[in-house]
């Protein structure tokens, strides 16, 4: 199976608490969807945990699309991802952004 290179959008989100990003764990996305009412995004991940990301916070609706498109690929891909978080909210409940996670070339132990 081929897969494309996903590459993380760059923006930001926006936030009164100054506290650095943080990371979640790494898991895969067993499914995404785009919730009208509250105006997010919600990944179901296999990690069993349901995070959100409030697209009208995000810089702009450029940066909502190329997120929906990166997390639809590694959706499709079972790419394994970490979330990032603003503001020192919790990784497992909130995100603005994913990150593909890169696996050690095979037989490097680092």
């Amino acid at each position: 199976m081929a897969t494309r290179k996903i590459s993380a959008p760059v923006f930001s989100f926006a936030t009164k608490r100054e506290v650095a990003d943080r990371l979640s764990g790494a898991t895969t996305i067993k499914a995404i969807h785009f919730d009208q009412e509250a105006r997010s995004i919600k990944a179901f991940c296999a990690d069993g945990f349901t995070r959100e990301c409030k697209v009208d916070r995000l810089s702009n609706i450029e940066a909502g699309r190329a997120l929906w498109t990166m997390l639809s690929e590694a959706t499709n891909n079972e790419t394994s991802i970490q979330f990032v978080v603003a503001g020192g909210f919790s990784a497992d409940k909130w995100f603005y952004n994913a990150k593909p996670v890169t696996a050690a070339p095979k037989g490097m132990p680092f």
